[in-house]
């Protein structure tokens, strides 16, 4: 008897040392988590984790800025970690709990809210490019081995996420200003001879008016309401002095649309010179700060070529747009709640782990020496049932 127990006691402590080795060794976790304050529409946030989550992109910042544990195994982890995209959540404007308290009532304005929103940059053809916002935030968290590291690969992908987004809505935004400059140059010969057709137009209806009031010098003397037929489709008009003035005025403005044309096609003219510049810079860039620097030091150095004000409105538009980008990625994106140095691991602990292991070699301890009793008895059972 004194022999089994001995057994069942080393077989506890055997397992128990076995779950100490394992909970304090490879299966040792901690997890720290924090939330990065940046606002972004579905669409935004869909675009940015597919590019975080992509493998290249997390080696390529990892080169540039190396993140905390700069070993080879360790850099391998966090690669697999951050390709299966389970390291950060979006935080919504309005969470689940926040929801079940909240009537149907305020959650459908909410919505109303942002529909309306939609449609108001669909009309405007997006000339506000900030989307509507539906998350605050990102919650971002690593699992690590040593609480430390931990806390910092966790800022370190707060940053990383940061740098992704930067470099694409920088990327996006002199995509969108080439978009926009192709589609002027393709329309501005066309509105121009449109314009130009107008005006000739009102210019020959001026000179027709010209022509009958000469003819019959009383008509200026009649009253403004007098009216008379003479168009085609027989519809009633002022007497012909005030079309005249009405001729004059609708060439006056056109003429006033034909001269902001020019002033925009120059516009155009010196923003395909500074996108130019700007597509060989953005094919050397590396990161969202670089992207964003390096396009302040192009827009800085064609502002030395400028030689008249629409060339200066035109790259104060460009300069504002890529302010914007800056000051919500770079600037106002910031940690809300800083990722922590844990004090505890993640389940299982390694105490638990310990007293789980121990319980179980000791079943099986107890299972192997009492075999013979064990299989006595389940016979003896099966013996009366039969």
């Amino acid at each position: 008897m004194q022999k089994k127990i001995i057994t069942l006691v080393v077989a506890t402590v055997l397992g128990a040392c076995l779950g100490a080795l394992l909970g304090y060794g490879p299966l040792l976790r901690y997890k720290s988590e924090g939330v990065l304050n940046i606002e972004m529409g579905t669409s935004e946030y869909k675009r940015f984790t597919e590019l975080a989550n992509d493998s290249n992109s997390i080696n390529q910042y990892a080169k540039i800025n190396p993140p905390p544990q700069n070993q080879k195994d360790q850099l391998t982890y966090l690669l697999l970690t951050v390709s299966k995209g389970e390291w950060h959540k979006p935080v919504a404007k309005v969470s689940k709990l926040d929801s079940k308290e909240l009537s149907d009532a305020v959650l459908q304005m909410e919505r109303d809210s942002e529909k309306e929103k939609e449609n108001s940059l669909v009309k405007e053809g997006n000339k506000n490019r900030k989307p509507v916002t539906v998350y605050l935030g990102l919650k971002l968290n690593y699992i690590a081995d040593d609480p430390q590291a931990a806390s910092d690969t966790a800022a370190w992908l707060g940053n990383y996420f940061k740098e992704v987004a930067t470099r694409e809505t920088v990327r996006e935004q002199v995509s969108h200003w080439s978009e926009e400059n192709l589609q002027f140059t393709e329309r501005a010969s066309e509105q121009k001879l449109k314009y130009e057709f107008e005006i000739q137009q009102a210019k020959n209806r001026a000179i027709g008016l010209k022509k009958i009031i000469s003819e019959y010098p009383d008509i200026a003397s009649k009253q403004s309401s007098q009216v008379v037929d003479v168009r085609k489709d027989n519809e009633k008009f002022m007497s012909p002095m005030a079309q005249l003035v009405g001729a004059e005025s609708e060439i006056i403005g056109i003429s006033e649309k034909i001269k902001k044309l020019d002033r925009d096609v120059e516009q155009q003219k010196f923003a395909v010179i500074v996108l130019q510049n700007v597509k060989e810079v953005m094919k050397t860039v590396q990161s969202g700060s670089e992207s964003a620097s390096k396009l302040a030091n192009v827009l800085a150095n064609s502002s030395k070529t400028i030689s008249t004000d629409a060339e200066r409105e035109k790259l104060l538009s460009f300069t504002a747009d890529l302010s914007q980008i800056s000051a919500r990625f770079l600037t106002q994106a910031q940690f809300i709640a800083q990722p922590p140095v844990p004090t505890r691991p993640e389940r299982p602990t390694p105490l638990m782990l310990t007293v789980l292991l121990g319980l179980l070699f000791l079943l099986f301890a107890i299972a192997y020496v009492w075999r013979d009793t064990i299989i006595g008895y389940l016979k003896q059972n099966t013996d009366i049932e039969q």
